[in-house]
């Protein structure tokens, strides 16, 4: 394996002497920290960098290079753009070395063992603190050995750290100039969204300022940005921008834009798989690419909590994981892109994942759409679509819920229901059998309650309403069983007809005409395996026996929401919790 790491190559780089950095070297991940303080991705992956004689820390910005999400422990990284630094330990009076993976090679699909050569290793443990929580008191203590070598700093290398600097970004997007009053005065403030090929970072510009900058930026142009201030970015504003840092233009910023310039491959891309959204929680923002094959007509909704009207559009985007997904637009997003998308390729970069209906998207403001973008992603699809795409059929999402799963014994042996409560809880359970007793209710079309049949009409006593036909609903009982156990749970409606797969007023009808179908679609609903939502709730009753009467209670147990289990996503879920839990064994 010494010939293939780069051996003793981490001395060289860090060397003071040297004006030059080694070129590609080869390094090995040793370790890989998660990060402990966010539910949602990091925005830089931080890992342990080995090269058989010392382990550095290695910083490797997660929106800068895609690959970045696969990368595992024991394999071999070839660094072909970097940048190090030297910075003062919070901890010991030591310095920390780290180095900045701005783009790399994997050398090979291996995983190998970690590496020491036959010199005792130099290694010193990483501290796993969050990146936001270092201590810009001390930046003035920091010192690099190194300048960059190129013309302009990557964005995402930018940090207070660094006094001199310029770099080259494209303007993707602006906000309109907006206005703060507090006891003390009023202000104003505008911000951009600046992209480059290894990240990007938001721009902020108050008072005076704004009257310099805001007409000069715009958006969909290319710039020169220098002497601007770095500080910590307010999340409160810049919550979607995967960057820790902000940019505040002031008197001394230099912006001068840059003319007859290839922009196309100028932004930096972390493209998502349709099919792979069940694998990002709910609120990540993530890029995608996709064919759009609908778009909904311009809708007005009020929102009820403020009685205040919205609009809203939805577009349906398509890739080659034969996967379809919605993309909400809203308010002025709504008004700007409209059907004249119909059949174009659409890259979005910073959209929100949503939960509806399984998985949607939503367009935010600092979110930005390219229509038919000059990349090899857009004629790959389009390329596909044309011999494929037309003639295949698209999955829709369904539920596939990540909250804790419990087992049937579960729900038992913690008492789910009783005390007089109601408890809400999930299963992944198989349908064993179905009660072909009393299987529905008569209903009022209007209210859902149950009417009553008097003489030849039926009468609902709340709508105070008579029909000729009442309209049937489902409450069917079924036996659920995982492998801890079996219990009862009432399905009504909305999940019946999901596991029954046909209307309840079809199905009497079938039990009256072709009593062969009517019992076959209580087989076909057996042996199907279902995420449930359920409800548990502690009923009382009365029983009489022999003139005595006693009062007792049992949990009703009535499921809520159905969901068909995807056994792909599934999968990948369970193997991630397995290596989850194998790389907890193996550090602790």
């Amino acid at each position: 394996m010494s010939n293939l790491i780069s051996v003793g190559v981490i001395k060289a780089i860090f060397n003071p002497k040297s004006s030059k950095k080694p070129e590609k070297p080869v390094l090995q991940v040793a370790k890989i920290a998660h990060n402990e303080y966010s539910s949602l991705r990091p925005q830089r992956l931080k890992v342990a960098l080995n090269d058989g004689c010392e382990l550095v820390q290695g910083i490797i910005p997660v929106n800068s290079v895609g690959a970045s999400r696969n990368i595992n422990r024991g394999q071999l990284l070839r660094l072909t753009h970097y940048n190090c630094l030297i910075k003062p330990s919070l901890e010991t009076k030591e310095t920390l070395k780290i180095i900045i993976v701005i783009n790399y090679e994997l050398v090979d699909n291996q995983l190998y063992p970690i590496f020491h050569s036959l010199s005792p290793p130099q290694v010193r443990n990483i501290r796993r603190t969050p990146l936001h929580t270092r201590s810009l008191q001390q930046s003035n203590a920091f010192e690099s050995n190194y300048t960059i070598d190129e013309e302009f700093f990557p964005i995402s290398t930018l940090s207070p750290y660094y006094n001199t600097w310029k770099i080259e970004a494209l303007v993707g997007t602006k906000s309109d100039v907006r206005y703060w009053k507090k006891f003390d005065g009023t202000g104003k403030w505008f911000s951009v969204v600046l992209y480059d090929s290894s990240g990007e970072i938001r721009a902020t510009a108050f008072e005076q300022q704004v009257d310099e900058f805001y007409d000069q930026l715009q958006v969909g142009k290319l710039y020169e940005i220098s002497k601007a201030k770095v500080g910590s970015s307010n999340k409160k504003y810049s919550s979607i921008i995967k960057n820790e840092y902000e940019l505040f233009l002031g008197r001394e910023t230099i912006i001068r834009e840059v003319l007859d310039k290839d922009t196309s491959n100028f932004m930096a891309f972390n493209f998502v798989k349709i099919s792979d959204l069940f694998e990002y929680e709910k609120d990540e923002i993530i890029d995608i690419i996709g064919l759009v094959i609908e778009v909904s007509n311009f809708q007005e909704i009020t929102i009820k909590s403020t009685r205040r009207n919205v609009n809203k559009r939805s577009i349906t985007m398509i890739d080659q994981s034969q996967y379809q997904v919605t993309l909400a637009l809203w308010s002025s997003n709504a008004e700007k892109f409209d059907k004249s998308l119909l059949n174009h390729v659409i890259a979005c970069k910073n959209v929100r994942v949503g939960d509806f209906q399984g998985r949607n998207l939503t367009l935010l403001n600092d979110s930005l759409v390219i229509r038919d973008p000059k990349i090899k992603e857009t004629k790959a699809l389009l390329d596909w679509y044309n011999i494929n795409g037309s003639n295949l059929k698209f999955t829709k999402f369904t539920m596939q819920y990540n909250d804790d799963i419990k087992t049937l014994e579960q729900v038992k042996y913690e008492k789910l229901g009783q005390d007089d409560k109601v408890d809400f809880f999930l299963i992944m359970a198989t349908i064993t059998f179905i009660k072909k007793g009393t299987i529905s209710y008569p209903a009022c079309p209007t209210c859902f309650k149950k009417v009553n049949q008097i003489d030849n009409e039926w009468q609902c006593v709340k709508c105070s309403q008579s029909y000729k036909e009442p309209e049937h609903r489902y409450i069917l009982s079924a036996i659920l069983t995982d492998f801890t156990g079996n219990s009862i749970l009432t399905f009504f409606n909305d999940t019946a007809d999901k596991i029954m797969e046909i209307d309840v007023n079809e199905l009497l009808r079938l039990r009256d005409e072709d009593e062969d179908r009517y019992h076959s679609y209580f087989e076909n609903a057996t042996c199907k395996s279902y995420f449930i939502k359920c409800r548990a709730k502690t009923d009382t009753y009365i029983t009489e026996n022999e003139n005595t009467y006693e009062e007792r209670s049992s949990v009703r147990y009535n499921a809520m929401d159905v969901s068909p289990v995807d056994y792909v996503i599934r999968a990948k879920k369970l193997y991630q919790i397995i290596s989850d839990f194998e790389e907890e064994m193996f550090y602790s």
